[in-house]
């Protein structure tokens, strides 16, 4: 199966949520993240093609809870595992952590600040 994504996604460990049609699934964890989606593990059968709202909590090296990042996204696989969810919107502040986490994170982040200089939304941050 050819590659589709055009994003870097990096492994990155977060506890997150989600909440499709009013009921929220909690105590979920980051598998995999770009700036375009995010892998939740422990999130099963999902319908395919949801709207939904995905938080990630971050926390500090203490363990103290930090910012938490909120997106709109997408439904777009759903695995035994868990599923993945494609963004589709975020507020700015959001945007710039997640751009954090992933420039941090990942193998090459020289490659990945020119990825975040290509419009990803159709409704970029403000």
């Amino acid at each position: 199966m050819a590659e589709k994504r055009t994003r870097t996604r990096v492994e990155y460990r977060a506890q997150a949520d989600i909440v499709i049609d009013g009921q929220k699934h909690s105590g979920l964890q980051t598998r995999d993240l770009s700036h375009r989606g995010v892998f939740l593990l422990g999130a099963r059968q999902l319908p395919l093609g949801a709207q939904c709202a995905v938080t990630i909590h971050l926390f500090s090296q203490g363990q103290t809870p930090g910012p938490e990042l909120s997106m709109q996204g997408t439904v777009v696989r759903s695995a035994q595992d868990g599923a993945a969810v494609e963004f589709n919107s975020m507020d700015a502040d959001t945007y710039l952590h997640l751009r954090n986490l992933i420039i941090l994170n990942a193998p090459d982040p020289d490659a990945v600040e020119e990825e975040f200089a290509t419009v990803a939304f159709e409704n970029p941050p403000e």
